[in-house]
């Protein structure tokens, strides 16, 4: 069908772009902006082609609330466990065996506002507003993941989130995005909303941030 090939396209154009803005010394320096535009005004654009209201991807009230508590109950289960496992594998692979911390809340204040506004948020409106709400209307079968129905959609925009992290940076430990990008289009599945993606996707860079210093 026609209108599923269609998000392929604006994702291709839109990372053909990041790809081009990355490359040319003149927009370099700017390629967060230029990223965070992008993915924020593409889905605008389409809503307004469309004459659909934001809730079509999942920009609304409703669910609000339940998708918050939702991302911050999966951070209080799988943050202890994500940084447990960063700890292994810096002992096992590195030989360090105390993680010592340096950073000056300052900075972690200043990366978590920037991150929710250059990031987080863009990505999010990006990848599971646009993207996963146009491309499950193409899904002919579903299954239920823990009260989510899910279908072939799901794996395919984490494919693609990872994909256009690869871009931004080439390096192949950049794929691995895709598995946090499934727990944020499960949030966004499972209450119809994106906020608890943009919450828990935010939240997973800060504690990154941390980590990785």
């Amino acid at each position: 069908m026609k209108h599923c090939k269609t998000p392929y396209i604006i994702y291709a154009v839109a990372l053909l772009a990041i790809f081009a803005a990355n490359k040319l010394a003149l927009f370099k320096p700017y390629l967060g902006v230029i990223i965070a535009v992008l993915f924020l005004y593409v889905p605008v654009i389409f809503l307004f082609i469309k004459k659909q209201q934001p809730a079509f991807y999942g920009i609304s009230k409703k669910g609000l609330l339940k998708s918050i508590a939702r991302a911050l109950l999966l951070s209080f289960l799988i943050f202890p466990l994500y940084a447990i496992g960063f700890y292994i594998y810096m002992r096992h692979f590195y030989g360090i065996k105390t993680l010592s911390f340096s950073i000056l809340p300052m900075h972690i204040l200043i990366f978590a506002l920037n991150d929710l506004l250059m990031v987080a948020i863009p990505e999010e409106v990006f990848y599971r507003g646009y993207l996963q709400s146009e491309l499950r209307q193409c899904d002919k079968k579903k299954v239920n993941v823990f009260g989510a129905r899910i279908g072939f959609s799901f794996l395919m925009v984490n494919v693609l989130f990872a994909a256009g992290h690869l871009i931004v940076i080439q390096d192949i430990s950049r794929l691995a995005m895709f598995f946090p990008g499934l727990v944020f289009s499960w949030l966004r599945e499972k209450d119809d909303n994106i906020s608890g993606a943009v919450l828990f996707h935010w939240l997973s860079n800060v504690l990154s941030f941390i980590l990785l210093r």
